[in-house]
């Protein structure tokens, strides 16, 4: 039997103070999601899709059991799970990408994003959206 939709749901890494918000990855830089609480118990998706007019992009999850003392920057306490490595790496077009991931137990979940060289001015993260339905 199809579990129904109440069992999904749906976090916008996106979402800052109720809005949605593209992050800019403007050149060669390194961008931080804000972080949120990681949900326990469930089985993780992730789907993602940049925009711009020259994508050169990889994205790698980070976790922790403290979150960072300021957010949108580099923090010691949030790191990608030992052996983890990224999601995708030098992702080059604005195609719509699904993964599943399976997150170690932490707190703390954000996503980090590395612009390559290559990578345009106006390159955007338009959507991350982490799809999770509770464990029977």
């Amino acid at each position: 039997m199809a579990r129904s939709n109440e069992d999904v749901n749906n976090l916008d890494l996106l979402i800052v103070d109720g809005v949605h918000t593209p992050l800019e990855i403007n050149g060669v830089t390194i961008v931080y999601s804000y972080t949120y609480v990681c949900p326990k118990d469930v089985t993780f998706g992730f789907e993602w899709k940049f925009s711009g007019s020259a994508i050169k992009c990889s994205i790698a999850i980070e976790q922790g059991n403290i979150a960072p003392a300021i957010e949108g920057t580099a923090d010691g306490n949030m790191v990608v799970p030992y052996g983890a490595g990224n999601l995708i790496t030098d992702c080059a077009n604005d195609n719509t990408y699904v993964k599943a991931y399976a997150p170690v137990v932490a707190n703390f979940l954000r996503i980090r994003v590395t612009g390559g060289a290559g990578n345009g001015v106006d390159t955007k993260l338009e959507r991350f959206l982490v799809n999770t339905i509770v464990n029977a």
